[in-house]
């Protein structure tokens, strides 16, 4: 449904990261396929028209949905989006983005501070927020947190003000399972912090962790003792076993 984007070789590397012109109306509109299981609604920007005795004159039609994704992976991602804990790092504890209620969010900043976005939603209500310059010209140190989030923070609040609060719906066809924080792999006896995750049914982690190592230390040394280091010098300690490319 986001029809200004032209052919995928016209972008570099930074479109996987949101690199590519798109309105505020059609980034909602696409956002709200998540909030409704995976089924993308078309938009009415014109719902009826009324004239002065109280006739309809026009009466919109609503399209029907037309799902585009598996409803696993809607609510997934609803699950991430909503996790207020995994904010923490980036926003802070209780940041703008928080709304007392469960709510999905996703904030994003432009390069030189041109555009800041807040776009999120619960299963009631989807909200877009754009912040900028009319003629794109950088703001200073704005971003989609501190620019849009207010913005979207308020009208959610006011718009669901008195409505209950409702969870995302969660589908069939879910697992959780146990696996090792940093890796997501499954967790080793050696590995000393886990976390519940979900999962489609069938794409659970198979293999286990390998982060986390016993390994035993020269105490003489503070190296990884060999087989001639005397067993009185070698102390059993874990460590920690990064990939090369995690190594940074």
């Amino acid at each position: 449904g986001i029809g200004t984007i032209g052919e995928p070789n016209e972008y570099d590397l930074s479109f996987a990261l949101g690199g590519g012109p798109v309105r505020l109306f059609d980034l909602t509109t696409a956002f709200a396929a998540f909030a409704n299981g995976g089924f993308r609604m078309t938009p009415q920007l014109i719902l009826d028209v009324v004239d002065t005795v109280g006739d309809v004159v026009y009466q919109g039609e609503s399209a029907a949905p037309v799902r585009v994704m598996d409803e696993r992976v809607a609510w997934l991602i609803s699950d991430i989006l909503s996790d207020d804990d995994a904010r923490v790092l980036s926003f802070g504890q209780d940041s703008i983005l928080n709304i007392g209620r469960t709510a999905a969010v996703k904030t994003g900043t432009t390069n030189d501070f041109h555009d800041n976005w807040t776009v999120g939603y619960t299963p009631d209500v989807v909200v877009g927020v754009w912040v900028g310059n009319a003629n794109n010209t950088p703001m200073f140190n704005v971003t989609g947190v501190s620019g849009a989030g207010p913005i979207w923070h308020m009208f959610m609040r006011s718009v669901l003000s008195g409505i209950p609060e409702k969870p995302f719906n969660q589908p069939e066809g879910l697992t959780r399972a146990e696996v090792c924080t940093l890796s997501g792999m499954l967790p080793s006896s050696n590995c000393p912090f886990r976390r519940l995750e979900w999962f489609i049914a069938g794409t659970e982690p198979e293999a286990i962790d390998t982060f986390y190592q016993l390994v035993g230390i020269d105490k003489e040394t503070s190296l990884l003792a060999t087989e001639t280091t005397p067993a009185a010098q070698v102390v059993q300690q874990y460590v920690l076993d990064l990939p090369a490319d995690l190594q940074p």
